[in-house]
């Protein structure tokens, strides 16, 4: 019976994940040495393992799928995954794309979650958008400038900054946006600003940090040390990376309101990074991207390919990948561990492209040409379990 069994599993190439043998995660293929390409690179493609795979997964998903039948739904999931990956290095078929225009000016931010997505605009408004139906549900107001940056949470807590010189702090936790307060201080339009479950964030043209306590809207500090705008910043563990058109990047404690260190390497402006981990990402005006680490501030690769400024980018660690935006009007997705490009969009935006975000699923962006692209790498795949 047992053989019967295993023979049946193997005809119908359903074998059980533990008898399947040794097999490496798609997401993690094997070091390469980075090298200079005119053309993607695509790394090993082989099917996933849950046990490598299982921070990628919301943890009541894990909790859904360990206490329900079998093996047999986590090899699904594998499979949906593994097909999802295809889809990434564009071995089989495109994402599904679909295009919002509601905006009557250019779209500047956006930030999106497993329900919703949030954009704000040189039209002085933020607007709300259901993902699955992509129909307007809520637009607000009351910035007097071009709205540059937001950020919010699970929480329903958000910060949105303006040419305005103002941090707004919203609630939209009860399916409408009620304005909190107002943070005031800056002498220059507000560029980025980054939230936690203790701080604020923000960095504006007038050269200066400010970190504000999210219970209070109290001001904790000013942090300064740019010779320029602060263009944009990055928050992990009571530290602040920040991101400035001198070309310096600079590394700083909260809680003592010393700087830790400065990072050199770009010849010109740095326009936006991201932190996670103690990895830090960059993008500049020198058209590079370079990868540093944040305790020893080693730039540990440059990428290259971007013809123009780098204007956004996002990474996952987990993931090992990077999704950049560039004034060459392209989107690219990188390979973290070869420093490697895989995937080029282009075509998708008549103008530049000012901000991107991305998870599992999908790829959504932000441009002048007032249009919000989304890229959907799971349309039929039944990825509802992956939000």
């Amino acid at each position: 019976m047992q053989k019967l069994r295993y023979a049946n599993y193997r005809f119908r190439g359903m074998l059980p994940f533990w008898e399947r043998g040794p097999i490496r995660c798609p997401l993690c293929p094997p070091a390469a040495t980075p090298s200079h390409r005119s053309s993607p690179v695509v790394p090993p493609l082989t099917r996933p393992s849950l046990p490598e795979c299982r921070s990628l997964y919301p943890p009541a998903l894990i909790q859904a799928v360990l206490f329900s039948s079998s093996a047999l739904r986590w090899y699904r999931l594998h499979e949906t995954h593994f097909e999802i990956h295809r889809r990434w290095m564009k071995l089989k078929g495109e994402p599904v794309r679909r295009t919002i225009i509601d905006h009557s000016d250019s779209v500047s931010c956006l930030e999106f979650d497993s329900e919703k997505l949030i954009t704000g605009s040189r039209d002085r408004t933020i607007k709300i958008w259901p993902l699955r139906t992509g129909e307007l549900e809520q637009t607000l107001c009351g910035h007097q400038g071009s709205v540059l940056c937001l950020k919010f949470d699970q929480t329903g807590f958000m910060v949105s900054g303006s040419v305005d010189k103002e941090v707004f702090v919203w609630d939209i936790s009860k399916g409408g946006g009620r304005r909190r307060g107002v943070l005031l201080g800056h002498t220059g339009s507000v560029l980025d600003l980054r939230i936690d479950d203790k701080w604020i964030i923000s960095s504006s043209k007038d050269a200066i940090i400010r970190v504000w306590h999210r219970a209070t809207l109290e001001l904790r500090c000013a942090l300064q040390g740019h010779e320029g705008p602060v263009n944009a910043v990055g928050l992990q563990d009571g530290r602040i990376v920040s991101a400035g058109a001198d070309g310096k990047m600079m590394l700083w404690d909260i809680e003592s309101r010393e700087r830790i260190r400065t990072f050199k390497g770009h010849s010109r402006g740095v326009v936006c990074v991201d932190f996670k981990g103690d990895t830090i990402v960059s993008g500049s005006n020198d058209h590079k991207i370079k990868v540093w680490s944040a305790s020893t501030g080693e730039c540990l690769q440059t990428l290259s390919g971007h013809r123009l400024l780098v204007r956004a980018l996002s990474f996952n660690l987990e993931l090992g990948r990077l999704v950049s935006t560039s004034y060459d009007h392209s989107m690219r997705a990188w390979d973290l561990r070869t420093g490697l490009w895989v995937r080029e969009f282009r075509d998708l935006h008549e103008s530049h492209i000012f901000d991107v975000k991305f998870d599992l699923t999908r790829i959504i962006s932000a441009s002048h040409d007032r249009m919000v692209n989304i890229l959907d790498f799971g349309v039929g795949l039944g990825t509802t379990l992956f939000c």
